[in-house]
């Protein structure tokens, strides 16, 4: 992976007249990263005071990747397995393989009544690490199998809310009938599809906002019934264009007839034309609507300081994935109104918290895992409409005030420093995270770094005489797939691992003329996140004025394409 270089971190603090006040070495990467004056600002003031005594949020001791790959190694998304519900017996499908010694509810189990969280509670024993102690109650506390709430036939999607018939999807909002799609907002019917928002009847599109009946298409805007866009806005019937705003029938940027563009339809399969979709000029960021912002996929924003896809917010640093929030430093994840945030991870509707996990509308809380709906919580999990508890025990509004103050002296003289959980308390190995994706590692890396690898291969066993399609066995045309095909086992032409189509899927590639697919689905989301740029700001110059700028393409990565700063792109490509 690429850390942020000094000439960045300095080109932002004078672009934004933010000082650096300090330079420090992270005590993981050995990198050297800033202490702004801004930083400075937000800790004092989310530092939080107990039985009368402020205590200050120190300055952090990891540069800002790794602490975005230490919450990322708590965020499993796509990896399901097979286990049993540890309260019933019975087999559900869980985020957490077989081979974690944790307990697992089925969700039905695990939102009912029929258990109390309270019941783990534990007194906090001052000669014990604090660290020691949490991991003792998180492996105690059932969780659920998979995260997820008010959803309809969506039993295999995680990470996911009030949505209905989602299949294998994770990170989806208010969707329907969507398939092996990661992170949507409002979606209906999209497949194989990343990042995707107010979007309809889409297939392999990546990072696109308010598009229908598209395919193959990247960093689009307000498009309809096109294939193999690039960067283009408000165009209809277009084939392989790059860079188009406002344009109908047109086939690699040339302008064409109705009739014309029609009878190129009829004269070519589009959905295996397979045309390049890179432009020979970038942009060097993807903003929108924004203002003193500083990375890529951030719209209607502003005061956004090296962070990325970050909707509708203010004053946000250090994150990723955020919408509609505002005073937020270090998170992912972090959704609807959330304020005054610090080091959190999957969180909505929290005012004043830091270091959580997966919880959702807490306030004046720090770290907590998987906690709703609660208030004044210190070192929860699993805890609902709670307020005034330390280690799930409940307290007194005095008694909590004065424990709290007491377990973080207790902090500070074992050097357990306010930062988000330590990698040994995640559930999950790191190859099976989303840090994975973001901050790949070898097994050899993971485990010199003290990180857990999974080693075991769950993927289904294919039954004797079962039927196998692979290769050349997959037929190209749709219209001779037969109904039984959804009986066949597929085997990927890449990892050789097996898979299979489902009906709703199979209606799909029938309605809109799409060959079945060859890869596993795996496969298919890391050929789509390999078409992302990396996360990573690079200072470079533009390839047309040579104004210093910020880009997310490197030089030397991008040589062979032109990479322009925002005034030069527009006038390139809008005239």
């Amino acid at each position: 992976m690429t850390y942020t270089s000094k000439e960045v971190y300095e080109f932002v603090s004078k672009q934004t007249n933010d000082p650096i006040v300090e330079w420090k070495t992270c005590r993981v990467s050995g990198i050297s990263f800033p202490i702004y004056q801004s930083d400075l600002d937000f800790y004092i003031k989310i530092s939080p005071t107990f039985d009368g005594q402020k205590f200050q949020i120190p300055t952090p001791t990891l540069c800002p990747e790794e602490r975005q790959r230490r919450r990322l190694m708590f965020r499993n998304e796509r990896k399901l397995y097979k286990r049993t519900c540890d309260a019933t017996g019975e087999n559900t499908i869980s985020i957490y393989s077989p081979d974690k010694n944790i307990k697992v509810y089925a969700q039905k189990i695990w939102w009912s009544d029929a258990w109390d969280p309270m019941d783990y509670h534990k007194d906090f024993d001052f000669t014990r690490s604090f660290t020691e102690q949490f991991r003792e109650l998180m492996k105690a506390v059932p969780r659920a199998n998979f995260y997820g709430t008010g959803n309809e036939n969506s039993d295999y999607s995680n990470h996911t809310s009030y949505s209905k018939n989602c299949y294998m999807c994770a990170d989806m909002i208010q969707s329907q009938d969507c398939i092996y799609t990661t992170t949507g907002l409002n979606c209906t019917s999209v497949i194989d599809c990343k990042l995707l928002t107010q979007s309809q009847e889409c297939y392999n599109c990546i990072d696109c906002d308010n598009i229908s009946r598209c395919q193959f298409c990247q960093e689009c805007s307000n498009c309809s019934h096109s294939f193999y866009l690039y960067k283009c806005i408000n165009c209809e019937y277009c084939i392989d264009c790059k860079n188009l705003t406002d344009k109908m029938f047109c086939i690699g940027n040339k302008q064409y007839t109705k009739e014309d563009y029609e009878q190129f339809c009829l004269d070519n399969n589009l959905n295996q034309l397979r045309l390049a979709t890179w432009n020979k000029i970038l942009l060097n960021q993807r903003q929108s609507h924004c203002e003193f912002s500083f990375w890529n996929h951030i719209v209607n924003s502003k005061w956004i300081r090296l962070s990325w896809q970050i909707f509708d917010s203010e004053n946000i640093s250090y994150s990723s994935v955020c919408g509609w929030m505002s005073n937020g430093y270090d998170c992912h994840e972090s959704w609807l109104k959330c304020d005054l945030v610090y080091e959190c991870h999957a969180i909505t509707e929290s005012y004043q918290v830091g270091f959580i996990n997966v919880s959702y509308a807490n306030n004046y809380s720090y770290y907590l895992d998987n906690c709703y709906n609660s208030s004044n919580l210190f070192w929860c999990s699993w805890l609902r409409n709670k307020s005034y508890c330390i280690f799930n025990k409940q307290y007194t509004k005095e008694e909590y005030e004065v424990q709290v103050a007491k377990i973080i002296t207790h902090m500070i003289k074992t050097k357990e420093r306010w930062e988000f959980f330590h990698p040994s308390l995640s559930p999950f190995w790191y190859n099976e995270t989303v840090a994975q994706e973001y901050f790949p590692l070898t097994q050899q890396q993971a485990e010199k770094r003290g990180y857990t690898w999974q080693v075991n291969n769950y993927d289904p066993v294919i039954p004797e005489g079962a039927k196998l399609l692979k290769g050349d066995d997959i037929p190209a045309d749709i219209t001779k797939v037969a109904d039984d095909t959804l009986k066949a086992i597929f085997v990927c032409e890449v990892s050789w691992r097996p898979f299979r189509i489902i009906k709703q899927e199979l209606e799909f590639y029938r309605k809109h003329t799409l060959p079945l697919p060859r890869k596993h689905p795996d496969v298919r989301h890391e050929e789509r996140m390999k078409l992302r740029p990396e996360r990573t700001l690079h200072l470079r110059a533009c390839d047309k004025c040579e104004k210093e700028m910020l880009s997310v393409y490197a030089k030397q990565s991008w040589e062979e394409k032109k990479v322009y700063c925002e005034d030069c792109y527009k006038r390139e490509v809008y005239g």
